[in-house]
């Protein structure tokens, strides 16, 4: 028998009392009258009974999910999935709806500064959520006005209260009343058990649909009532005297708090067994593995003399609520230790269920900062991203694949030589279309299809059809037009202070070939040879002065360019650390121009020539096909032609002074040394900086956990701190292999931390 189940006395009971008091109040007769239309009636909640709908677990429906979600991330944070799984803690979440309020409220709810200690045990969490698992609960005319608005999530609010502390209810309603959200704005409030009479209901409109896991409390029938079968049972006693009349009373109402007493009892011990089944089915949803980045873990400890000098190994920073997790210490004295998993501000971002979905854009996330310490076990870093709640991608699967990208893309600019770091769509010239060993990485591919889009995009801009495009043919002369782009470096503005780099602007040019040949000392070809000078100079002109500024703008904006700015700012990186190996010891200088590629070799099916066959299918096909009558009966056809490439071979770095820096970008030091620990949003322009220390700095960081009480900060923030145990051993299993594969190659302990992450 489980031991955490109700007895069958204990039920047996419930029923019996329950029967009792049914059978007084139906006798009763109708409810005496309401209360007012936009007030829920005194009692828990008329909301839907989710455990009598299914057999299955009720705390497993998604309009609960958050609430577990809250409650395995809790278990992670604290190490103490007993206490975050406590049937005597509510959980509950109320979701709103995000056209009923402005930016500013969604921004500050997301990022709500809130004290939350081991001490409080109050915990609560904002986050997005899709919208098409919840749409059986909401009303009909909401789930019509969210779809008229092209609106696919909602804002989830939810809480996890202290036994015998505030309810979970309560604590919501304390965050939307700080920031002004009025009660309007909930579109379905949702409890692991019912909604409770006193303190929970009165905070929900009548009309506002609610859910619960398990039944709690008195129904607002029976509170309805009782007051009326506590009348009617002393009226029936009456005529035996007035004792007889005030045991009937006392009686009745100890029939209800019986009631009341045994429901919520019964409530209690059956959300033990539900939660049991959830805490098992948790272990399940951690399927985001997030590799190493900017580091590895070494296959051999570096001696001390082989380690950088130049920096001390940091200080241990204390976190009161870090992730303790067992693992044999490649670099001990022999004995276990027991390493903290790395407390970033990327970890739990990317890994844990329902913690990255805080309105994070992971698509926009680029590299921006990077550090070598000079402890040997890797680099710190930093990327920004944009907050885009409502449209942005919070897919974590996005956020690892835009980090592994920007990490293995860094790794190779290190190991290959600059002169190689080129691609080239030309139909003419089939054999030089990358260079062999850029085109076996992830890094060559992003080249090679920013270079194909970038004829494409080209295609939209001149489209005949267009604004842009009928301006742009109306001014061409001839027969003949040639298209010849380079995709390059524009100066990147960057700061250094000491081992750090503060990326601070990296825009890329787009030139003409004919600006692009001068620059490296060549003339080009004509493509038209049958067409004057005069008139290729025109049209070039023509070109310069309508497209290319259009053409600019989208690839350092646009989405669809996106991959090509993170590879690039891994290349302006990579381009300031080979200066700062020149001059210091660094962890990663023996991997500079070592031509090895190996661990950063894409994992697919990929080949250069997919993407020439595919420039070619475009070239021969055109992006257009235009048939235009003109009123003369005659039509002029211009035969236009799309070459170029992308040449990132040189890297013009603009140093940016102390002053400047310190005048213009002041609070910027601040927000990436948060970032390494935890998210950090920045002041004023809707990005959030997520960023983690070295592997030896964040094992030292949780060395001091519990040394100290956690510092207030958001549950956003908060929750984040911990990289999960399953990443840590992906880990340690990795270093295993490593070491097999590597031992025997590599000599220089340094050059060994080099070996990234995944790779066939």
């Amino acid at each position: 028998m489980n031991p955490s189940a109700p007895s069958r006395s204990a039920r047996t009971w419930l029923r019996a009392l329950t029967a009792l008091l049914l059978a007084l109040l139906i006798s009763i007769g109708a409810t005496p009258a309401g209360v007012a239309d936009d007030k829920r009636p005194p009692g828990a909640a008329d909301g839907r009974d989710l455990s009598a709908e299914s057999d299955a677990n009720p705390l497993l429906n998604p309009a609960l999910r958050p609430v577990e979600e809250l409650r395995l991330a809790v278990g992670h944070i604290l190490n103490d999935f007993d206490s975050a799984f406590d049937a005597n803690r509510n959980g509950a979440v109320d979701y709103l709806n995000p056209l009923l309020m402005t930016d500013e409220q969604i921004t500050k709810l997301l990022n709500d500064p809130t004290s939350i200690t081991n001490k409080s045990g109050e915990l609560w969490f904002p986050a997005m959520v899709e919208l098409e698992p919840l749409k059986a609960y909401l009303k009909p005319e909401v789930v019509e006005q969210l779809k008229k608005e092209g609106v696919t999530r909602l804002i989830a609010v939810t809480a996890l209260n202290k036994p015998r502390g505030r309810h979970s209810e309560e604590q919501i309603q304390d965050k939307l009343t700080k920031h002004g959200i009025g009660r309007e704005v909930r579109v379905l409030g949702a409890s692991e058990r019912q909604q409770c009479a006193d303190r929970c209901t009165p905070l929900y409109d009548s009309d506002t649909p609610t859910v619960y896991g398990r039944s709690y409390d008195l129904s607002s029938q029976e509170v309805a009532r009782q007051e009326e079968a506590i009348k009617r049972a002393g009226d029936r006693a009456a005529h035996k005297g007035p004792e007889a009349r005030r045991k009937a009373e006392e009686y009745t109402r100890d029939l209800l708090k019986k009631l009341r007493t045994e429901r919520n009892k019964s409530a209690v011990v059956q959300m033990g067994v539900d939660l049991g089944h959830v805490r098992e089915e948790s272990k399940t949803w951690t399927t985001h593995v997030l590799q190493p980045l900017f580091s590895s873990l070494q296959s051999e400890c570096p001696p001390p003399d082989a380690q950088s000098q130049r920096l001390p190994v940091p200080a241990p920073r204390t976190m009161a609520l870090a992730v303790p997790a067992k693992a044999a210490d490649p670099c001990g004295e022999g004995e276990d230790t027991a390493n903290t998993a790395n407390p970033s501000g990327l970890g739990t971002t990317l890994t844990l269920p329902g913690m990255g979905n805080g309105g994070i854009d992971f698509s926009t996330m680029e590299l921006r900062y990077l550090a070598d310490p000079g402890d040997g076990s890797g680099l710190q870093y930093s990327f920004s991203a944009d907050l885009d709640p409502l449209k942005g991608d919070l897919r974590q699967s996005t956020g690892i694949t835009t980090a592994t990208q920007s990490s293995d893309a860094f790794f190779v600019w290190l190991s290959l030589s600059p002169q190689d770091f080129w691609v080239n769509l030309n139909p003419n010239e089939p054999d030089r279309i990358v260079d062999d060993k850029l085109g076996r990485t992830d890094a060559g591919r992003v080249l090679l299809e920013a270079d194909l889009r970038m004829k494409k995009t080209v295609g939209k801009l001149i489209h005949p059809h267009s604004a842009l495009g009928r301006k742009f043919w109306e001014g061409v002369r001839g027969d003949c037009m040639s298209f010849r782009n380079w995709i390059l470096p524009a100066p990147a503005s960057v700061h250094q202070d000491g081992d750090k780099l503060y990326i601070l602007d990296a825009p890329l040019d787009v030139q003409m070939e004919t600006q692009y040949l001068a620059k490296n000392g060549a003339s080009s070809a004509r493509s038209c040879p049958e067409q004057d000078q005069a008139t290729e100079d025109h049209n070039e002109a023509l070109y310069r002065d309508l497209i290319l500024p259009r053409l600019k703008k989208a690839i350092n904006t646009a989405p669809e360019y996106a991959a090509l700015r993170r590879v690039y700012l891994s290349r302006v990186a990579a381009e300031w650390y080979r200066e700062l190996s020149r001059t210091k010891d660094t962890t990663y200088g023996d991997l500079i121009d070592s031509g090895d590629i190996d661990t950063w070799r894409t994992t697919d099916d990929w080949q250069p020539v997919d993407t020439f066959d595919r420039y070619v299918d475009s070239y021969t096909k055109g992006e257009f096909k235009v048939t235009d009558k003109t009123t003369e009966g005659n039509t002029t056809y211009v035969r236009s032609y799309v070459y170029g490439g992308v040449d990132l071979t040189r890297i013009p770095l603009k140093k940016v002074t102390d002053d400047r820096f310190t005048s213009d970008f002041a609070g910027l030091p601040q927000s990436v040394d948060r970032s390494l620990d935890a998210p950090s949003p920045a002041e004023g322009d809707g990005t959030v900086w997520l960023g983690s220390p070295t592997p030896r700095q964040a094992a030292a960081s949780g060395a001091g956990t519990g040394a100290a009480e956690a510092k207030p900060v958001s549950m956003s923030t908060w929750a984040l701190r911990l990289l999960p145990a399953l990443v840590l051993a992906l880990i340690v299993l990795l270093w295993l292999r490593r070491r097999r594969l590597n031992t025997a190659r590599r000599a220089s302990p340094l050059r060994r931390t080099a070996v990234g992450g995944r790779r066939r």
